[in-house]
């Protein structure tokens, strides 16, 4: 998959069905409790499968690892490395070794970032969920959130969150039929990352060409 398309399948780790307009008080304790849980989670490294797909035809997929401490994160897939230090970005494609370097807007952040869950829910979604075995076996909370305003990009939202309000799969719809699901498949708290470990190693990689396009 492209660049652009792999990023965004990180957006928010985050509905199958639409409904009409409800913002139900039981789906925002549990949305608060998991969004509550993973801010007090420290550094977070997590696995996952991102896949597109048109409807229900899946369009293509990428597999990798993801570490997460605050706003900052570190992506690793077979065609692609990021890192994001809280204010610049850089992606490098593995085949060629060639750094785009950009300072990325909040919108293009919530984009990317898995945890972007933790704001969109309160921004003009609806939202009601059921309790239930998840698409990973285990008992948990399936929840559908529902955009208010049709016109933006993420329609809907499926996310289902284990028991110990650990966010394990989420499907998205942009436009009319588009969807990105992403599967996590481990999710380890409490790590503590260098802020290092959030910027392009250059060290690493002497002969990378960077493209600076901020």
């Amino acid at each position: 998959m492209k660049k652009k398309t792999i990023l965004y399948l990180l957006c928010s780790l985050f509905t199958l069905l639409a409904w009409g307009g409800t913002k139900d008080a039981n789906t925002k304790k549990v949305l608060d409790a998991t969004a509550a849980h993973l801010s007090k989670a420290g550094g977070t490294s997590l696995n996952f499968t991102a896949t597109t797909l048109l409807g229900k035809t899946p369009q293509g997929s990428a597999s990798g690892t993801m570490d997460i401490q605050g706003k900052k994160f570190a992506i690793k897939t077979p065609e692609m490395l990021s890192w994001f230090d809280g204010k610049t970005q850089w992606t490098m494609q593995t085949d060629d070794e060639e750094v785009s370097m950009t300072e990325p807007t909040g919108a293009e952040l919530q984009a990317i970032n898995p945890y972007a869950f933790l704001d969109i829910y309160k921004q003009g979604f609806n939202y009601k969920m059921k309790k239930g075995t998840l698409s990973n076996g285990k008992n948990g909370y399936k929840i559908f959130l529902n955009a208010d305003n049709k016109k933006q990009e993420i329609r809907e939202i499926y996310l289902e969150v284990d028991n110990q309000y650990n966010p394990v799969r989420v499907s998205m719809r942009q436009g009319k039929n588009q969807w990105i699901r992403i599967v996590v498949s481990s999710f380890k708290t409490g790590q503590k990352f260098a802020d290092s470990h959030f910027t392009f190693p250059k060290s690493k990689y002497p002969y990378a060409e960077i493209i600076d396009l901020r």
